[in-house]
């Protein structure tokens, strides 16, 4: 009997030490989740800093200009904060946005009219492509890009634009679909607004909505050329201008973006505001809304030049603001914000006095 408990307790201890050999080792195996970046403040260049984040959360790539008014793009390694491969963009026409593909191999920077096209695992530059001319009146001036976003399959990228200025007047603004396999402008819709927001494609590749101060207009995309089908009603008193997809594109969440400080949640099946929400009572420049990849909060930077920029935070099951979640950020204005791929890492880009900064912010868990 005592060499049976003993041979027991020999084998009790070798699976013991197994077990706890193969977690060890499972647990390098399984770190496959996005990771976290380490709060800091990182100088990129001299001013201008538009954020966009690796998908595996450990790379940011920061668009930001030089002193002698070039573009920039500037690789930073989020957990070192480490600031290297700066690849050369031209010069900088000030409307500047960015978009990565969903498996981080592509980067699109739009530069006023230019749409340049960057392979990320090498930093190569594949080319620039023009928008093509909007119709307006010869004696009038092109409208600014407002804001861009990729399908989810990485197929096409969208591009908004504002209409054409006529003395003092505003045209209709358009959308373009760009393909990204012939990296060429395939077709455009103007829409019944002059102004547009940013836009974002709902989950499923079929449904992009463009915010504006007219309102929330909802395209179909699923054919060869966006269609506009409807502008969603009670969004235009709002002026509904920022827009942010939750992660099941069920909801929508749409922002003031005209200093009202609130904001409306729509139920895409139906293009239905459900809820009206505040977000701050007073006004607030709200901008670069974004919603956790749980699904549990939306957050919002009210980039106020006198009060300087800072983060609301609000709880999308009851659409209330968590106001000791809120986050102040160091930057007098910020040009771009992302939520990291980890659901609570920020990442804001803005500028103080001559430098760009990216800064990263640890969320409590």
């Amino acid at each position: 009997m005592p060499v049976k408990v003993l041979a027991a307790a020999r084998l009790g201890v070798a699976l013991a030490a197994a077990g706890a050999l193969l977690a060890l080792t499972s647990g390098v195996a399984q770190a496959s989740g996005p990771v976290s970046g380490t709060e800091a403040v990182i100088a990129v260049g001299n001013e201008l800093a538009a954020p966009v984040v690796s998908p595996d959360g450990a790379t940011a790539y920061v668009v930001t200009a030089t002193p002698q008014g070039n573009l920039v793009l500037t690789t930073v390694d989020t957990r070192s904060g480490a600031a290297s491969a700066r690849l050369a963009l031209g010069p900088n026409r000030w409307f500047v946005h960015a978009a990565l593909s969903a498996d981080g191999s592509r980067l699109y920077v739009l530069d006023y009219l230019d749409l340049s096209v960057i392979d990320v695992p090498s930093m190569s530059l594949l080319g620039t492509v023009a928008l093509p001319d909007q119709p307006r009146p010869a004696d009038s001036r092109v409208g600014w890009p407002a804001g861009i976003a990729l399908s989810p399959d990485g197929s096409t990228l969208y591009v908004s634009q504002s209409g054409s200025l006529t003395a003092g007047r505003l045209g209709k603004g358009r959308v373009l679909a760009f393909s990204t396999a012939q990296r060429v402008f395939t077709s455009s819709v103007e829409f019944p607004a002059s102004i547009p927001g940013n836009l974002v494609v709902r989950p499923g590749g079929r449904d992009l909505y463009v915010g504006s101060e007219a309102g929330v207009m909802h395209l179909n995309v699923a054919g060869a050329a966006p269609v506009v089908t409807r502008v969603v009603a009670g969004t235009a008193t709002g002026q509904d201008s920022q827009l942010a997809f939750s992660p099941d594109g069920r909801r929508l969440f749409a922002l003031n973006g005209a200093y009202g400080g609130a904001g409306d949640e729509i139920d895409p099946a139906t293009d239905t505001v459900t809820r009206h929400f505040t977000l701050t009572g007073g006004s607030a420049l709200l901008a670069f809304p974004q919603v956790s990849p749980d699904g549990r909060r939306l957050y919002a930077v009210d980039n106020s030049m006198e009060k300087g920029p800072s983060v609301f935070v609000l709880d999308t099951a009851t659409d209330t603001v968590v106001p000791e979640e809120a986050q102040p950020l160091n930057e007098e204005g910020l040009n771009g914000f992302v939520v990291g791929p980890d659901g609570h890492t920020l990442y804001a880009g803005g500028t103080v006095a001559s430098t760009a900064n990216l800064q990263i912010v640890s969320l409590p868990q």
